[in-house]
């Protein structure tokens, strides 16, 4: 059998110049290249696989005046390679200097039930309507904000994990004192590498992640439903951490396209978090996954790391010579959304505690992680500037998680100091399906939307109406930003039942 692709390629950003492509190949391939516009880039050997071989392309791109598309293959000895749909060219953008390119924005890309798949007509249509609209406009970059799997299915997946699948049906004493076995290891490592082979090879999705650099942070789902928000002696068990240790080994090669990432704030640390430029934007990435505990969001060395680089930031800024326009920060979980700490108290005195709280924890609004929220709050707020100057550049949190796309805004006013304002765009889901009416009507009864007013009333957060839909956009959805000629940032949100929804944030 000739050498072929398994999974990707996998186009990858990692500076305004720099692009990677990865691609998971059969165990027989030699050693690829990567021929872009005529010039081969030799591609790394990453690591093996229990499937396959990961290789690394480091591409280097000259930026013109004008933007342009540029065209590659993957080369191995004399023969191009295909992905599993027969694919052997692709191409993508490269913006030009002055030009204001176009991100994509999508999260919760799979489905949580696999039951869900099966009732929808067209599981994958909003991958189509992505392909669409880059096609009569180019996007230059697609970032993904968490939960780019749904591996949810390992607890009964008596075929892939079956020693997972019998450790789950012990009580909990035996399940918190079992050993992790080498045959166990095994199974979680093929597991969690077929569930990205299987998930991201769909048509759409696929061309998508081999046509748009990406960017990608992992939610729960990326690792199972809740991760992080269990009690510790679950949580921090021997084969919670082997499968925590397994997840964590796919999403550095997947997602991050290795450890080798130069936009990673720590490498070799306990977290993910990223940070990097790319043309006016200052994109931040937080992982709020690897440290998460029932108490914290994240560690001290993330924190510690995120806020070097805010620092950082702040230094390099020169708002005179229009440097950066706009600083896009990943929080897989909506800073701003509806109170949920109610129905979190009334979970946590019935029978049904662990199976029903850890999604309310997660929210950053959970009573838990308050005071992480308001640090981020902060931190972000000072970025730009002292609390007495003008806002230097626009700040937009980018979310997901929630099933429903919907737009947040944070304000700090005070009598001596200019209004500063954080705003926050939730596009979710581009696979996974939108809340039922029943499921949505149990949301609001459970929950409320009101203003916060925070630090004795100069901070408010609020959710509030884009133009053209509703508040909140029950339906499967992504968006799109892009800076207008009028010097604000657009977002259109592309949503499946049509609806035409759009918000112009200025500075």
């Amino acid at each position: 059998m000739p050498s072929r692709i398994l999974l990707g390629p996998l186009l990858g950003l990692e500076g305004d110049s720099r692009y990677t492509i990865c691609l998971l190949s059969s165990k027989d391939t030699e050693a690829p290249q990567a021929v872009v516009d005529g010039t081969a880039f030799p591609a790394a050997l990453v690591e093996e696989t229990p499937r396959g071989v990961l290789w690394r392309a480091e591409v280097d791109v000259s930026i013109h005046s004008k933007g342009r598309f540029v065209s590659y293959r993957i080369e191995s000895g004399q023969n191009a390679l295909k992905d599993p749909e027969s694919r052997s060219a692709w191409n993508f953008w490269i913006p030009g200097r002055s030009e204001e390119p176009r991100i994509a924005y999508a999260s919760c890309n799979g489905f949580s039930d696999g039951d869900m798949k099966t009732k929808l007509e067209d599981p994958y249509r909003m991958w189509k309507v992505m392909r669409d609209s880059h096609e009569s406009a180019p996007f230059s970059l697609l970032i993904m904000g968490g939960d780019q799997l749904y591996a949810d299915e390992i607890w009964h997946s008596r075929a892939r994990a079956p020693s997972l699948v019998r450790w789950a049906r012990l009580p909990l004493k035996d399940r918190i004192e079992a050993a992790v076995t080498p045959r166990l290891r095994r199974e979680l490592d093929s597991f969690y590498e077929d569930v990205y082979v299987r998930h991201w090879n769909q048509e759409a999705m696929s061309g998508m992640m081999a046509s748009i650099p990406s960017l990608m942070m992992w939610d729960d789902h990326d690792i199972f439903d809740g991760w992080g928000s269990y009690p510790s002696e679950l949580q921090n068990c021997p084969v919670y951490q082997a499968v925590f240790a397994a997840a964590r080994r796919y999403f550095e090669l997947f997602q991050l396209r290795s450890s080798r990432n130069a936009t990673l704030l720590r490498r070799g640390g306990t977290h993910f978090s990223f940070g990097l430029r790319f043309r006016k934007y200052a994109i931040l990435g937080l992982d709020n996954r690897s440290n998460r505990s029932e108490t914290a969001v994240m560690n001290d060395q993330n924190w510690s790391d995120v806020k070097g680089w805010l620092s950082d930031l702040r230094k390099r800024l020169q708002p005179s010579k229009g440097s950066i326009s706009t600083l896009l920060v990943l929080a897989a979980n909506p800073v701003v959304y509806r109170d949920l700490r109610t129905a979190e108290t009334v979970f946590d005195v019935t029978p049904w505690q662990e199976e029903l709280t850890d999604d309310i924890r997660d929210q950053w609004r959970s009573r838990h992680h308050e005071g992480e929220r308001m640090k981020l709050i902060m931190n972000l707020m000072e970025v730009g500037g002292r609390p007495t100057q003008s806002l230097l550049f626009r700040k937009v949190i980018l979310s997901g998680d929630v099933h429903v796309g919907c737009l947040g805004i944070i304000e700090r006013s005070g009598a001596d100091a200019p209004t500063r304002t954080i705003h926050q765009v939730v596009s979710s889901a581009i696979v996974h399906p939108a809340p039922s009416w029943y499921q949505w009507a149990g949301v609001l009864v459970g929950s409320s939307d009101e203003p916060e007013s925070l630090e004795g009333g100069t901070i408010t957060a609020a959710m509030i109406k884009p133009y053209g839909a509703d508040k909140y956009l029950r339906t499967r959805n992504f968006a799109a930003l892009q800076e207008g000629t009028d010097g604000k940032l657009w977002v259109t949100w592309f949503c499946e039942n049509g609806a035409k929804a759009e918000y112009p944030i200025a500075n």
